[in-house]
């Protein structure tokens, strides 16, 4: 199946002296069970990258996480944008991943970067050498929301993305991201053969909704992953000698009461694990944070719900609790209050 564009008229003309917003919240997807078809939607892959709004002024790029966290000096890579861009302002959306030698998206690669937003005072640069970077860093456009004096954010989905499309001149740091049109079951059977995350249908009328979670935009995974919120951590049990706690008690948002959704030990090094326990301390509470919380035979620090972790798992269970859980990564540009579950 080959990518598309939207066979509609594209011109947007950008007109009007408006002054380029310092700051847009992105808009976020609601989750659907299974694949459909539509003539009514688009779909795209699921990166399972870092989300980042970029803003384009004037040859240079500012790149802000989800939470607001400046991520520019973390990835210097992508200062060539602005020279990839027919424009002299612009807002995009879009994520930053790593491509593995396959082709594929690594989200682990990822973590050096990561560790280096949380430990402030580890200069990035450190992270940044040839050796430590398995892949090559990108970021993927999927939106266009600002153009020179111009918002487009009430404009229909449709001409957002063929304008985006238009101003990027392709790079292997930055490009458009492709879609297709109307075959949503095909494109997620591709996905899953791949072994990639998933697919997101977005409704072509649809306007951007800044800071919300919109049924125009729906996500279907076909890999289970998810960002969690530490509500927690133990001690006794199993545990990797020199690890300096046993689980992690992970979490999320329904209806705005935070609920326990299982516990995770596997998967960090021993630096990581370090590193989370220097991070939770100050986080502690005499009781828990969690609606209900878990019956846990062992030691527990409840802490607040202030700490984001990206974790694999194989299933949920029927009950609603994480099945296989493997840490991933610590998400520093994550708000723990877009942690829902659905």
């Amino acid at each position: 199946m080959t990518p598309s564009s939207i066979d509609e008229p594209t011109s947007i003309k950008a007109r009007g002296g408006g002054r380029m917003p310092e700051i847009l919240k992105p808009m976020f997807a609601a989750s659907a069970p299974e694949p459909f078809d539509s003539n009514e939607h688009i779909f795209e892959l699921m990166w399972g990258g870092m989300r980042a709004i970029a803003y384009v002024r004037d040859a240079h790029v500012r790149l802000v996480a989800q939470n607001g966290l400046d991520l520019t000096p973390y990835f210097p890579e992508l200062s060539l944008m602005p020279g990839m861009i027919e424009a002299r302002e612009a807002i995009l959306d879009g994520e930053i991943i790593v491509v593995d030698g396959d082709g594929h998206p690594a989200f682990d690669a990822l973590r050096p970067r990561l560790r280096a937003m949380i430990d402030r005072d580890t200069p990035p640069a450190d992270f940044l050498t040839p050796k430590k970077l398995a892949g090559q860093i990108t970021y993927q456009a999927f939106d266009l929301l600002w153009l020179d004096g111009h918002s487009l954010i009430e404009r229909p989905l449709w001409q957002r993305k063929n304008r985006l499309h238009e101003i990027i001149r392709p790079t292997t740091e930055f490009a458009a991201v492709d879609f297709v049109d109307d075959e949503g079951i095909a494109f997620f059977d591709a996905v899953v053969q791949r072994r990639l995350d998933g697919v997101v249908a977005k409704r072509k009328l649809s306007a951007y909704a800044p800071g919300e979670r919109s049924k125009d935009w729906l996500e279907v995974r076909s890999l289970q992953s998810g960002d969690f919120v530490v509500g927690g951590y133990t001690f006794g049990g199993a545990r990797r000698r020199g690890e300096p706690f046993s689980q992690l008690l992970l979490g999320g948002y329904d209806d705005g009461a935070f609920e326990y959704v299982g516990a995770v030990s596997g998967g960090m090094t021993d630096a990581e694990a370090r590193q989370l326990v220097t991070m939770l301390e100050p986080s502690v509470v005499d009781a828990p944070m969690f609606a209900d919380p878990p019956p846990i035979a062992r030691l527990i620090y409840w802490t607040k719900p202030e700490r984001v972790c990206r974790v694999r798992f194989s299933e949920w269970s029927r009950d609603g609790f994480l099945r296989f859980p493997i840490f991933s990564a610590l998400r520093p540009d994550i708000d723990p209050r877009e942690c829902v579950l659905e």
